[in-house]
């Protein structure tokens, strides 16, 4: 019987796949980080669009106040022609400088906080021949999602012919 000669083993495998091993490692870790950072945008993105749809709703709300002939007395987010808040100051959206919403979407919607809003009367334009006289108001609604990362604040200008 014939027998082969005995070779030396230099352990190339070994070493060519512990590389292998490695690219796979980094490839793997790299999908991870890459799905942790998709699934925090999404959640931001939701988390902003239900902040939008909150502040869409107080503008709702506070159209309908404005229907009810409230003074405009900088008092209460009621403002008259003169004051001009900050509305990117928090002061503004805190105690008396701005309304509270009543339809309670911070726990329904799972809010920080309750949505806000400001009214401000702008001008009265009057009555001429045909038609009748319009008062012009920009709502000013503040909604914040579930940090304060997300917070929106949207403006609307309302003309109203029975205000």
């Amino acid at each position: 019987m014939r027998t082969l000669p005995s070779k030396k083993q230099s352990g190339v495998v070994l070493v060519i796949s512990l590389v292998m091993l490695l690219l796979l490692t980094l490839i793997g870790l790299t999908g991870m980080q890459t799905t942790t950072l998709e699934e925090k945008m999404a959640g931001n993105s939701k988390d902003r669009n239900i902040a939008f749809q909150a502040a869409e709703s107080t503008l709702l709300e506070a159209e309908g106040v404005i229907l009810t002939k409230p003074a405009y007395n900088n008092n209460n987010g009621l403002l008259d022609s003169a004051a001009e808040p900050d509305f990117f100051l928090p002061a503004t959206w805190s105690g008396t400088n701005s309304a509270q919403t009543t339809s309670n979407m911070k726990n329904s919607l799972d809010l920080l906080e309750e949505p806000r809003y400001v009214i401000k009367k702008l001008t009265v334009i009057p009555a001429n021949g045909a038609n009748p006289e319009k008062t012009i108001f920009r709502i000013t609604a503040r909604a914040v999602g579930r940090s304060l990362g997300s917070q929106v604040i949207l403006q609307e200008i309302y003309e109203c012919t029975s205000c």
